[in-house]
């Protein structure tokens, strides 16, 4: 696909270092060890399963569509015959709106489809936000262009990544949240694990950004493929999604080992 190779990724701040940060809370190794290695071995094995997951291929999806649609004569008639629920305008909030009646899941967990509806919801705030002149507004009264200049593989690898670093984020923070609740035992130490957490907060947001970085030379190439002038196939996304959760997964692995 002619994408750009990208080694293991330096960071500003590595995982270690974020636990390290953690270990303040108890002085109990053992139990830190505990949280760190299930955290991590948590989320490598759901990104096993992440290019199956119903949430997670509908959010993709939704990208991609989007995407696509900058790229259509009629912008607007082109996202409603694809179920989108948009305004006249494109407004952010009828993209929201959009997202939540998307990206549902009938059999998959409700508490993991928040998850990744949260994702893509961060994704689209943030990038109108950082692509508009003027000051950002759910309600529109003018035409927005930002959404009708996204249909190149350098904006959908924007996107891309964007979405994978909100969901790593997030993931992150759960799964360190569930292995502290099962892994120490006494509630005042849980309460100041709480406390280092959402003060590290800021810090396990930028190592999901980085991480992000592994996949996103392979989704420009992957969307100047097969996202050019059509929407992909299910299995085509499913792809994508395979060997982008794959390389996270491999850069995760990398910091279980460093641990």
């Amino acid at each position: 696909m002619g994408h750009e190779r990208i080694g293991f990724l330096p960071r500003t701040k590595h995982w270690k270092a974020i636990i390290d940060q953690l270990a303040e809370f108890d002085d109990n190794n053992e139990s830190l060890a505990q949280i760190a290695n299930g955290t991590l071995s948590n989320v490598k094995k759901t990104y096993g399963s992440m290019p199956y997951d119903e949430s997670v291929i509908k959010a993709l999806k939704y990208l991609v569509t989007l995407s696509v649609s900058a790229k259509k004569e009629n912008q607007i008639d082109f996202l409603k015959e694809h179920g989108y629920v948009v305004d006249e305008n494109l407004s952010l909030f009828s993209l929201v709106r959009s997202a939540k009646s998307l990206i549902t899941t009938e059999n998959g967990s409700l508490e993991f489809n928040k998850i990744v509806r949260d994702a893509i919801l961060q994704t689209i705030t943030a990038y109108e936000r950082n692509n508009r002149d003027d000051q950002l507004s759910l309600f529109r009264e003018q035409p927005s262009s930002v959404w009708s200049k996204i249909g190149s593989g350098a904006v959908f690898c924007e996107l891309a990544r964007s979405f994978f670093a909100a969901f790593t984020d997030r993931y992150l923070k759960y799964y360190l949240e569930r292995e502290a609740a099962s892994s120490i035992n006494d509630y005042r130490s849980i309460e100041v694990f709480s406390k280092k957490l959402s003060e590290q907060a800021e810090a396990i947001s930028h190592h999901a950004f980085e991480t992000s970085k592994i996949m996103q030379s392979f989704a420009a190439g992957w969307y100047n493929k097969y996202a050019k002038d059509s929407i992909p196939s299910t299995k085509e996304i499913i792809d994508f999604l395979r060997v982008s959760f794959g390389k996270m997964r491999e850069e995760l692995r990398r910091e279980a080992d460093e641990l």
